[in-house]
């Protein structure tokens, strides 16, 4: 494993955890929706540079 996809893991292993305490704590849909959509590109993003 890289250093860029060490990296590319923990921002996602983050930005998932974030969606999830935005669901539990009852933010908007809008919010929590936009945070998980941004949360599965980023995870394709790095599925990407793994097979790379």
């Amino acid at each position: 494993m890289d250093m860029i996809e060490s990296v590319m893991l923990t921002l996602l292993v983050a930005l998932a955890g974030t969606a999830l305490m935005a669901w539990r704590l009852g933010n908007e849909r809008r919010d929590v929706g936009l945070l998980t959509a941004l949360a599965a590109l980023w995870g394709l993003a790095t599925a990407a540079a793994f097979s790379w």
